[in-house]
């Protein structure tokens, strides 16, 4: 079911609508909370989630107090961010180059269907349009010569919008190296020129790095003081860079006029820490990208479709991005699949190991599921499009991702909590540092008033500018980024951030059984009628299975499908969860479900049935038997495996099943399961009463099943997992599960190593930060008599302190993808 990019408020019924946005300069702990505090200050924002990793925020608003586009005005203004929305809802769009005056035309065109036109920049519009009015071929002929063609096809948003800040910092850094060097050559090369020659041109040099620093440093740190009245980390750069400068600069006023300070100028100082400072965020910069960029599932899309004309016009080559509603398209041998279809022609092998983890290709022929992003082997096949590119399971799997990594996790709001201490306590820290110094320099080592200050002041500096909280901001959203883009190309989807941190602590897993543990779909293996109007009976009960989704009723719909007997006019159909489905013919009431709910339990034909371990669907017209099928499930290949696995980690594993006990214990037993811990006969309300009585018991409890009937269960679980055999857009998106299995049962032990591993690294990342800033602090500060760090180094601090906390995210890239 696709999801809707409105809703209904259940409590007061007014209409919201879901916003998302791409956020160029968001690059830090503090622009998230920066950007938060605006939107959370306009009225009509609701659920404001931000990640600044990616580059993107996510808030609900409502359109009778306020609009989209006042909200971005407003967040644009305050925090100086580039902010665009990311279209959502059934509209596609399609970038387009154009010319000259065109991007007016376009607005004004009355195209059936077109719904909206917006200017990118000079070149380029944004055209959204209803694909089931018009397809993206059609909409371009009948723009025609206004356009110029598709612009090239996008990256995922967030790797884009961090490349074109990464760009513009490369820019500003190299601009800044060029011009540090000569400042250090002559600050290091004493006699290369006079003092006077230094320092005109340290002055000169040193005064343009600083203004290469307003637009980084200086500008969000006072706009966060001016418009928020508050204090930014970046404030901590700005004070270092600004006393170094402001003292060198009266060290040489002084000097020109002929009374030179006992301390002179240290041009070098200044200009040295914003270089440093920028390459430490320069690389920073670049490891997100590629981070970003390695577990992004959108690079999976295919950028071109090769499009079958049917009316006789051969094959073309397309963008895909141009593929329309009603399409069929070819998939030539080794090639990715451009996007989801339906097989109607060739038979072949696709790999879907990078959707579902798993390394078997899959057998494909006429009637089955093609997936984007899936990759064909040696065959040839013709598909008919079934999902446009934007709107396919490779891009709703990517939303997912996206969606998950925008929440915030338990641990996130501790990382908060220690980001929002630091400044205070570096800036008590710095204070104590420099009347420290003051003192010692007057009066242990005799120094003069001027010179102490000086002293002092260069400690002051180093300690500002070498403590670093960005190890804590990235500490946890990067890991979390990574481990999520990870876990989806191994086919585990992870809807939350929470759910990613937290699987680590399942002590109990509750499997369901039907479609579960056994493999989807049932065989009937026996069947007997009761009764002389047979005919009847079986025109009954396939009207009644027909409709039901139940794996039961489906295998008997399919069992009957082959029988001539027509399904007959019935009334009143309803489907009973955990029980069956009954309904009316005439003034006569049938049901069809468990032998217990008909109440034959004690039927020999019923006892002989389960005592062969068959699972029993019982028809009854008004409580007499009428039919008895018995059906057998196949146990998953995987699932007895997947049950040792964890149970050798410790793990308590039930099974909780609506089925009568002989079925429940012979799957039992076949996976290793204790009938101590087997559950039969049970309907939604007592699985999900069984998971809550587990949690009760303090356990933390992760319910996996397949969303049929158990999705108060899935909902009632700390973690539910719904286990999906077919890959689609519809599969991927919805229920009530916090996770999706695309990789059968061995999904489970996968969740539980990644959410073990991004943990891991989450706590070194937060010992590696504390113990960094509490030794370079001290260092910086002068407390180790023969070692120190000068101020012109510490800006080197933001490198060291970050890349180990990069590293240890990035190590899990390394990983084997897939269970």
């Amino acid at each position: 079911m696709k999801r809707s990019a409105r809703f209904v408020d259940p409590e007061n019924d007014s209409a919201f609508e879901h916003v998302a946005l791409s956020v160029e300069g968001m690059t830090c702990n503090d622009c998230a909370e920066k950007l938060a505090r605006t939107l959370n200050a306009i009225a009509g924002t609701h659920n404001v989630r931000l990640n600044f990793v990616r580059g993107q925020a996510d808030f609900d608003i409502e359109p009778s107090l306020v609009s989209i586009d006042s909200v971005l005005s407003k967040a644009r203004t305050a925090t100086g961010f580039i902010i665009n929305r990311i279209k959502q809802g059934a509209d596609e769009t399609l970038h387009l180059l154009v010319s000259g005056s065109a991007a007016r035309a376009l607005s004004e065109l009355d195209i059936e269907g077109l719904t909206d036109v917006t200017v990118i920049n000079k070149s380029a519009v944004s055209v959204d349009y209803d694909p089931t009015v018009v397809g993206a071929r059609d909409l371009l002929d009948k723009i025609g010569a206004l356009s110029n063609g598709l612009a090239s096809p996008g990256a995922d948003p967030a790797v884009s919008g961090g490349r074109r800040k990464f760009q513009k910092l490369i820019g500003m850094t190299a601009a800044s190296a060029t011009v540090t060097i000569p400042v250090v050559t002559l600050a290091w090369g004493q006699d290369l020129v006079s003092e006077y020659t230094r320092g005109i041109v340290s002055f000169a040099l040193g005064s343009l790095v600083q203004i290469l620093a307003v637009p980084v440093f200086y500008k969000p740190a006072l706009r966060a003081l001016i418009v928020y009245h508050s204090l930014e980390l970046d404030m901590l750069v700005v004070v270092s860079i600004t006393a170094a400068y402001l003292y060198s600069v009266v060290a040489f006023s002084f000097r020109l006029a002929g009374r030179p300070l006992e301390t002179g100028e240290f041009f070098e100082t200044s200009t040295m820490l914003i270089t440093l400072v920028m390459l430490g965020r320069l690389l920073a910069s670049y490891a997100r990208i590629r981070a970003i960029a390695a577990v992004s599932m959108r690079s999976l899309q295919a950028t071109t479709a090769l499009l079958v004309h049917e009316d006789g016009g051969g094959e073309q080559e397309i963008d895909s991005r141009l593929l329309q509603y009603g399409d069929l398209f070819k998939v030539l041998p080794h090639c990715r699949i451009p996007t989801d279809g339906v097989v109607v022609e060739g038979i072949s092998d696709v790999d879907e190991s990078m959707l579902t983890g798993e390394s078997l290709p899959v057998a494909k022929q006429p009637g089955s599921n093609v997936i984007a992003g899936t990759m064909n082997s040696a065959g040839t096949l013709l598909v008919r499009l079934s999902e446009l590119p934007g709107k396919n399971t490779v891009m709703d799997i990517a939303r997912m991702v996206d969606d998950a990594s925008n929440s915030k996790p338990p641990v996130q709001d501790l990382a908060d909590r220690v980001a929002s201490y630091f400044l205070p306590v570096v800036s008590v820290t710095a204070l104590v540092v420099f009347t420290i110094w003051i003192i010692v320099g007057i009066k242990v080592r005799k120094y003069g008033g001027g010179e102490a200050v000086a002293v002092a002041i260069t400690y002051t500096i180093a300690a500002l500018a070498v403590s670093c909280p960005c190890a804590i901001g990235l500490a946890v959203p990067l890991v979390l980024v990574i481990a999520g883009g990870i876990a989806a190309r191994g086919g585990v989807i992870i809807k939350s951030s929470e759910c990613t941190e937290r699987s680590r602590k399942v002590t109990d897993v509750v499997f369901d059984k039907t479609g579960t543990l056994t493999q989807p779909g049932l065989d009937v293996l026996d069947e007997d009628f009761f009764g002389n109007d047979r005919d009847e009976a079986v025109g009954i009960i396939k009207a009644m299975v027909s409709e039901s989704k139940h794996p039961v009723s489906v295998a008997v719909a399919k069992h009957l499908g082959g029988w001539t007997e027509t399904a007959v006019n019935i009334s009143d159909l309803q489907s009973i969860p955990g029980l069956g489905v009954e309904a009316r013919r005439g003034h006569a009431l049938f049901r069809a479900g468990n032998a217990q709910w008909t109440g034959h339990q004690q039927h020999p034909k019923v006892s002989q049935f389960l005592r062969d371990g068959l699972t029993v669907l019982l028809v009854t017209r008004d409580s007499i038997p009428v039919a008895l099928f018995g059906l057998r499930t196949r146990v998953r290949p995987e699932a007895a495996k997947v049950v040792a696995e964890l149970k050798r980690r410790g793990i308590t594993v039930h099974l909780v099943s609506g089925d009568q006990r002989h079925a429940v214990n012979a799957i039992a037993s076949a996976v290793g399961i204790n009938s101590i811990l087997t559950v039969a006969q049970s309907t939604p309300d007592e699985k999900r009463n069984y998971v809550a009585d587990l949690m009760d018991q303090q356990k933390y409890v992760l319910f996996c099943g397949d969303g049929t009937n158990d999705a108060v269960a899935v909902a009632q679980a700390n973690i539910g997992a719904q286990i999906s055999d077919s890959v689609t857009s519809s599969d991927v998106t919805g229920g009530a599960a916090d996770v999706v299995l695309l990789s059968g049962l061995d999904g489970i032990p996968f969740l539980l190593d990644v959410s073990k591993a991004a943990y891991r690294r989450i706590v070194f990342n937060f010992a590696w930060s504390a113990v960094y800033n509490v030794l370079a602090i001290l260092l910086a500060a002068g407390a180790f008599v023969k070692i120190r760090i000068s101020p012109e180094y510490a800006g080197a601090g933001e490198l060291v302190s970050v890349l180990p906390v990069i590293a240890a995210a990035m190590s899990m890239l390394l990983w084997k993808l897939g269970p």
